[in-house]
């Protein structure tokens, strides 16, 4: 995977941790850039594992499966954190 396709990940798992956190209520404790670091590693991730898996030319797929991952662990860890600050 080339330096420039991890950096387009990375830049795209922070638009969508930014976005996440700019949807979730004010009275989730979750913090900002928990979300963006959230984020980003969920679409370096999501694509590193396309590329592992199907190899390179791919990027179409891998940018999908990273924003979809991004997209969920952002609503995991922003759900975690709402159920544990009510506890």
């Amino acid at each position: 995977m080339s330096f420039f396709t991890l950096l387009w990940l990375a830049a795209l798992g922070l638009g969508i941790g930014a976005l996440g956190r700019a949807v979730i209520k004010d009275g989730t404790p979750t913090a900002t850039w928990m979300t963006t670091v959230v984020g980003v590693v969920g679409a370096v991730g999501g694509g590193s594992v396309i590329h592992a898996i199907l190899g390179d030319g791919h990027l179409l797929v891998a940018t999908a499966l990273g924003a979809a991952l991004a997209l969920l662990l952002v609503m995991a860890i922003t759900s975690w954190q709402r159920t544990r600050g009510e506890s």
